[in-house]
C-alpha cells in the first residue's frame, strides 16, 4: 500500500483530518552504531522503522495510525571505539524523546508508542517517560521489540543473544537490510564476571549490571553467532513481534 501513514509526507491539514479518525502515533527510534563487519551502522533504526511501517499497514483498515520520522541516533558511547558510531548523551536523547512526545500531544495525539530498536536507549526512554508522566496530555508507551518475543526467540536462535547476533542478523536480513554474508562472524563475547555479568539477554539469573565498552567483550563488534542467522528465523521472530505489537495497538485504540 502507499504509505499514507507517514507523518512527514502529510500536510498540516491532512494531519488535522487524520486526528479525527485516529489519535495514535508510532515513533521509531534506534541508533547509529557499529554492528560488526556484516551489518550497517543504521541497523537498529532500520529495524525499528520497518516494524513501525509494517505494524501501521497491518492495522490500517481499522486504525489510521501515523508513523513519525525516525529518531536515528541513540545512546551508544560503549560502541564509540568502533568507527561509524554516532552517539547522543543520555540526557539529550531523553530530552529529544520528551520534546517529540510533547509536540505530538499538543496537536492531539493521545496515544504515543515508542518503537525502540536499541537496548542502550532503554534508560533514556524510561527517564523520558517519568518526566512526561503528569506533564503531558497523552499516554506514552515504549516497546523494545525483542521484549515482546523472548519466548519465541528462545525457540529458534543460537545463544548468546546480544549484539549483531543470530537473532539480530536474522531479523535484519528478513526485513531487507544489507547483510554482507561472507563477513558474518561468530564471537560469543567475553564474560566479565562468570555467572553474574554475562553478555546474553537470555542468560538465566542471577544477573549483575555494570558499565563497559564493547571492546572489553568483543574484538569484532559481534556478540553472538551471526553465521547461524537465516531469513527463515527472522520471519518467525518478526511475525511474532508484529502479531503482538498490532495486538497492543488495537487494545489501546479501545481506550
Amino acid at each position: 500500500m502507499e504509505k499514507q501513514y507517514l507523518l512527514a509526507k502529510m500536510t498540516c491539514q491532512e494531519v488535522e483530518n487524520r486526528l479525527k479518525e485516529c489519535d495514535i502515533a508510532l515513533v521509531p527510534l534506534g541508533s547509529t552504531e557499529q554492528h560488526g563487519p556484516a551489518l550497517p551502522v543504521d541497523n537498529d533504526h532500520y529495524i525499528a522503522t520497518e516494524l513501525a511501517y509494517r505494524a501501521a499497514e497491518m492495522v490500517w483498515d481499522s486504525h489510521k495510525v501515523v508513523v513519525t520520522p525516525t529518531i536515528a541516533f541513540g545512546f551508544s558511547p560503549h560502541h564509540m571505539e568502533f568507527k561509524g558510531t554516532i552517539t547522543l548523551s543520555e540526557l539529550t536523547l531523553s530530552s529529544l524523546i520528551a520534546d517529540v512526545c510533547h509536540s505530538l500531544a499538543q496537536h492531539g495525539f493521545r496515544k504515543i508508542i515508542l518503537v525502540n530498536g536499541h537496548g542502550g536507549n532503554e534508560t533514556a526512554i524510561q527517564n523520558a517517560l517519568h518526566d512526561l508522566q503528569g506533564n503531558i496530555d497523552a499516554k506514552v508507551y515504549s516497546v523494545s521489540w525483542w521484549n515482546l518475543v523472548t519466548d519465541k526467540v528462545k525457540e529458534v536462535v543460537t545463544p548468546p543473544v546480544y549484539h549483531a547476533c543470530d537473532m539480530e542478523t536474522s531479523v535484519a536480513w528478513y526485513l531487507g537490510q544489507r547483510v554482507l554474508e561472507d563477513k558474518r562472524v561468530d564471537e560469543p563475547g567475553k564474560v566479565l564476571v562468570p555467572g553474574f555479568v554475562i553478555p546474553d539477554m537470555l542468560a538465566p539469573p542471577p544477573k549483575v549490571s555494570t558499565s563497559y565498552s564493547m571492546k572489553e567483550i568483543t574484538d569484532s563488534g559481534v556478540v553472538g553467532y551471526s553465521t547461524k542467522a537465516t531469513k527463515e528465523k527472522g520471519k518467525f521472530i518478526i511475525d511474532a513481534v508484529l502479531e503482538r505489537l498490532t495486538g497492543f495497538i488495537r487494545e489501546i485504540a479501545k481506550m
